[in-house]
């Protein structure tokens, strides 16, 4: 199903945790009109995309608890039961992906990819990831120390292509420059915990 009539609504830039209480917010306005919503995160190669969503796999999402919420990253799903992930790799193809999301249970879905629309047709909302370009750098060439050939073609990456089609409802530019975010997702497991 592909929502072309939608128009997106820009949601602004964000940084840090006022970023991550911003996404909570939309993500919270969205569900109080339906069940589900599935949150595309994109971004270059080395942004920060998969510690972002393992940090929501292991500790929630704001008011939402782990069992609330769905992680896919790069065709991966990831669910822990206390802190050890546990994975399993997915084929997903855009054609087949309604299908797959219908058949499993989740209130958020946070589906993480350099390219989200390669593998879904619509999304609430789109987030744009970045970093500062020498830390994206410092963890390519951590994460491909064995083959430093990888981290120049990750390097030429510069641009965050759309495949159509693909639609969205809103869209958001978040950043983590002072790596709020993994104190603001501690702080809100220990809320939930004490409420």
């Amino acid at each position: 199903m592909v929502h072309q009539d939608y128009k997106m609504i820009d949601i602004g830039i964000h940084k840090g945790e006022e970023g991550l209480n911003k996404l909570l917010e939309e993500t919270n306005k969205i569900l109080f009109k339906k069940e589900r919503a599935i949150i595309a995160i994109a971004g270059l190669p080395g942004v920060g995309k998969t510690r972002m969503v393992k940090s929501f796999v292991r500790l929630g999402f704001g008011n939402f608890r782990r069992k609330d919420i769905l992680v896919i990253d790069d065709n991966i799903i990831y669910s822990t039961k206390f802190w050890k992930l546990k994975w399993e790799k997915i084929s997903l193809e855009k054609k087949s992906c309604n299908e797959f999301m219908n058949s499993i249970n989740f209130k958020i879905l946070f589906f993480s990819n350099w390219i989200p629309s390669r593998y879904i047709d619509f999304a609430d909302i789109l987030i744009k990831l970045e970093a500062k370009e020498q830390e994206r750098i410092a963890r390519l060439e951590k994460r491909y120390r064995e083959n430093p050939m990888k981290v120049l073609i990750q390097k030429m990456k510069t641009t965050l292509p759309i495949e159509a089609p693909f639609a969205c409802r809103r869209l958001m530019v978040l950043s983590d420059y002072n790596n709020e975010m993994r104190n603001w997702n501690i702080s809100w497991m220990l809320r939930r915990l004490f409420v």
